[in-house]
C-alpha cells in the first residue's frame, strides 16, 4: 500500500521524492494527511528532508516499498508424518486396535534487513523450532446379542499423548557487508544474547462405554472417562467425566403406525460433562525467568520470578444435559432435527490482570462458573426429485444465552490491554451478564471545542474506569442462520449458502485511529471532511477534532451493530456425458465447476468486515483491531472420475 498526502497524486509524489529537496533520496515518502499540525514543508518553504518524514513525535512512519525491498524473511519446514493402525480379532464380536501416530516438524526461519534499510542497522536473525508430537490409542470392542432383540457393545480404551518443542533463536546487527546474510551471525557488530526454550507435555485418558438396543426402538448408553493432564497442578491432574444418553424411537410403537406419512421420529435425552485443558504447560509452576546486570566488573546472570503469577488450577468442566427431536416425513424427503440444551461451565480458566505492586502482571485462574442455554433446529429435504430437475434446501437457526453465573468473591474481571488506543480495557467478565460484554464510557458528543465528551455517572467531575463505564452492548448474537439450497437440471447443477447473524456488536476499535495522527498515518476521506473545524461551522460535524495525540476513550460511540447476512458460497456445475468406446465407458465422470465464496456481504457495519475477532477467546470476542477481513475467492475446477 502507497500512503500519499491528500492532494497528491502518484505521479506529483514521485517526482517530490526523487526532487533535490529531499536531500537525494530516492524513496517514496510515507505521507500524512492535511493538517494543521504537520506540513512537509519547513519553516523557510522548502521542502523537508524525506527522512524525517519517519521520525517525528517518538513515531515512526513506515515507507511500504523500503520495507518491502530491503527486508527478506524465510521460512523452511521438514514435516513427516507417521500413521499405523493395527487390528485384532480373537473372536467373534471382539476386537482389538492399536493406533499409532508421530508427527515431526523441524523449521528454520531466517530474516535479514541490508544496509539500506533505513530504520535501523542492518540485522540478521535466525530461529530453529523443532517439535514432536506422539499419539498412542489401544481400544478393545465387544458386540454381542442375547435372543437377536437386545444389543449390547462394550469399549474400553486407553490414549496416550506426548508434546515436546525445542528452540533456539540467535541475531546480531551492523554488519560490515550484506553478503553473508544469515549464515555468519559472528561478524555481526553487535550479538545479541541466543535464548533456547524447551516446552513439553503429557495428556493421558482412560475410557469405558456401554450402549443397549432393543430393537432399535429404546437405546442407552452410558460411559466413564478419566483424563490426566500434565498442565495442571499436582494433586488436580486427573479429571473424572461421566455421561448417559436415552433414545426412544416413537415411530416404532404400535399407536403410531396410523400415521402414514411419518417416516421415522425419535427423541432423545442426554446428560455429558467434558474438561478442558486450555493453559499453557507450566502455568501451575513458579517459573524463573533470567536476565543480565551491568555491575562494576560486567555483565552478570541473574535469576527472577515470572510475570505470571502460578496458581493451583483445577479443570475447567462443562457439563450439558439435551433433549432432542428427530423425524422425517413422506419416505424421509422432509428431514427435522430440533434440540435445547442447558450447559453449564464450572472452574472456569481465564487470565486475570494483577495490579503491578504484586510483582507479577497476570495470572490464570478458577474464576467462577457460566452459563449457555438456547436450541438449534435444521429441517431440509429434497423437495422435488425427478429425472431432469431436482430441488434440495436446508435451513437452520440456533439461539444462544450466555450468562456469567458466578465470579471468584464477586469481583469484576477485566479483558485484554490494547496499549495503541485510550487506556484500559475495553470488555469485562460481571456477573449476571454475558462474559465479555462491552465495558466503555458513555460518548456525550462533541464540546464547543470539538473534543470528545463523556457522561459523568456519579456526578464528581472525575472519569475513572470503575465509577464511570457502563455495560453498552454484547459481542453475542441473538440468533445466527443458515440457508443453503441446490438446483439440478439435466447435466448443470447451482448451489449457494447463506449464512447470518443477527444481534451482536462489535467494538471497531479502528475507527478510533481517524481522530488523530498519533501514527502518523493517513485518514478517511469521510472523516477528514466532516470532522469539526475551528472557525467553520460545526452543527453537523460527525467527527472530533484531529489531534496530534489522541485523548479519546473507549466508549459506546465505537459499539456498531454488526449483524449481516453473507453469501458464503455460490457454485455452478455442469456434468459432461459419460462416453461409450468399444462398448465401455471412457470414464465415470467428468464435472466442471466454478465457484465464489463470501461474494456478497449485507450488514450495516462501517468496518471492513462484521465477522471478527481480532485476540480470540471469549472475553475478547467482538472486537476489530485492524483484523483482516474475510477474503473473497474464485475457483475453477475439474473432477474426474475413472
Amino acid at each position: 500500500m502507497l500512503f500519499l498526502p491528500l492532494g497528491y497524486t502518484v505521479t506529483e509524489a514521485f517526482n517530490q521524492s526523487n526532487s533535490g529537496g529531499h536531500g537525494g533520496s530516492s524513496m517514496i515518502a510515507a505521507a500524512y494527511s492535511a493538517s494543521p499540525l504537520f506540513t512537509p514543508y519547513d519553516e523557510n518553504g522548502n521542502y523537508k528532508d524525506l527522512r524525517s518524514w519517519f521520525t517525528w513525535s517518538s513515531h515512526e512512519v513506515r515507507n511500504p516499498i523500503n520495507m518491502a525491498y530491503e527486508s527478506v524473511y524465510k521460512t523452511e519446514t521438514n514435516q513427516t508424518n507417521l500413521n499405523a493402525t493395527v487390528n485384532f480379532k480373537p473372536f467373534k464380536g471382539f476386537s482389538l486396535k492399536g493406533i499409532f501416530g508421530m508427527e515431526n516438524s523441524d523449521s528454520r526461519y531466517d530474516g535479514y534487513t541490508t544496509s539500506k534499510y533505513i530504520y535501523q542497522n542492518n540485522s540478521a536473525s535466525v530461529n530453529h523450532n523443532r517439535y514432536s508430537n506422539v499419539t498412542n490409542e489401544f481400544i478393545a470392542n465387544y458386540n454381542f446379542d442375547i435372543q437377536k432383540d437386545h444389543n449390547f457393545n462394550l469399549m474400553g480404551a486407553y490414549t496416550y499423548q506426548q508434546y515436546i518443542r525445542k528452540y533456539l533463536a540467535a541475531s546480531g546487527n551492523t554488519f560490515l557487508s550484506d553478503i553473508t546474510w544469515t549464515n555468519n551471525l559472528g561478524s555481526a557488530g553487535t550479538i545479541n544474547t541466543p535464548s533456547t526454550s524447551h516446552t513439553q507435555w503429557v495428556m493421558k485418558s482412560f475410557l469405558g462405554r456401554f450402549n443397549y438396543s432393543y430393537k432399535g426402538r429404546y437405546i442407552a448408553t452410558a460411559s466413564i472417562r478419566a483424563d490426566g493432564s500434565s498442565r495442571y497442578s499436582k494433586n488436580n491432574r486427573w479429571g473424572y467425566f461421566p455421561s448417559f444418553a436415552l433414545a426412544w424411537r416413537i415411530s416404532d410403537e404400535a399407536f403410531m403406525q396410523d400415521f402414514d406419512n411419518l417416516s421415522d421420529m425419535k427423541i432423545r435425552f442426554g446428560y455429558g460433562s467434558t474438561g478442558s485443558t486450555a493453559i499453557s504447560p507450566y502455568s501451575t509452576q513458579n517459573l524463573l525467568v533470567t536476565g543480565k546486570s551491568a555491575t562494576g566488573n560486567g555483565n552478570y546472570t541473574f535469576y527472577a520470578p515470572g510475570r505470571e503469577f502460578p496458581a493451583d488450577l483445577k479443570w475447567e468442566t462443562t457439563s450439558q444435559w439435551d433433549i432432542g427431536l428427530d423425524a422425517s416425513f413422506l419416505n424421509n424427503r422432509i428431514r427435522a432435527t430440533f434440540d435445547y440444551y442447558s450447559k453449564l461451565t464450572t472452574n472456569l480458566l481465564n487470565t486475570v490482570f494483577l495490579p503491578l505492586s504484586s510483582g507479577y502482571s497476570t495470572t490464570i485462574q478458577n474464576i467462577g462458573s457460566m452459563s449457555n442455554k438456547g436450541f438449534e433446529f435444521l429441517i431440509e429435504g429434497d423437495i422435488v426429485q425427478t429425472r431432469d430437475f431436482g430441488f434440495t434446501t436446508q435451513v437452520n437457526i440456533a439461539h444462544n444465552k450466555n450468562r456469567v453465573e458466578k465470579l471468584s468473591d464477586g469481583l469484576d474481571i477485566y479483558g485484554s490491554t490494547y496499549t495503541s488506543f485510550g487506556t484500559g480495557s475495553i470488555t469485562i467478565i460481571r456477573e449476571g451478564y454475558p462474559i465479555g460484554s462491552f465495558y466503555v464510557y458513555k460518548d456525550n458528543g462533541l464540546n464547543e471545542n470539538g473534543s470528545l465528551t463523556y457522561h459523568d455517572f456519579n456526578g464528581d467531575g472525575q472519569f475513572t474506569d470503575t465509577e464511570d463505564r457502563y455495560i453498552a452492548g454484547s459481542p453475542h448474537p441473538d440468533f445466527t442462520y443458515g440457508i443453503n439450497m441446490g438446483f439440478r437440471y439435466k447435466q448443470w447443477e447451482l448451489s449457494f449458502l447463506l449464512q447470518g447473524s443477527q444481534g451482536n456488536d462489535v467494538f471497531n476499535l479502528s475507527e478510533m485511529r481517524n481522530y488523530s495522527y498519533s501514527q502518523g498515518m493517513n485518514i478517511e476521506r469521510d472523516v477528514y471532511y466532516t470532522s469539526w473545524r475551528e472557525g467553520q461551522d460545526n452543527s453537523n460535524a460527525r467527527y472530533p477534532r484531529i489531534e496530534m495525540v489522541g485523548t479519546q476513550r473507549y466508549s459506546d460511540r465505537y459499539i456498531e451493530d454488526a449483524s449481516y447476512l453473507r453469501l458464503r458460497n455460490i457454485l455452478l456445475g455442469y456434468n459432461i456425458p459419460r462416453l461409450k468406446m468399444n462398448g465401455k465407458y471412457l470414464y465415470e465422470g467428468i464435472r466442471v465447476y466454478a465457484s465464489l465464496q463470501n461474494f456478497l456481504t449485507f450488514t450495516k457495519y462501517s468496518g471492513l468486515d462484521p465477522e471478527v475477532n481480532s485476540k480470540g477467546g471469549d472475553i475478547d470476542a467482538g472486537i476489530d483491531h485492524f483484523t483482516y477481513p474475510n477474503s473473497k475467492s474464485f475457483s475453477i475446477g475439474v473432477n474426474l472420475t475413472f
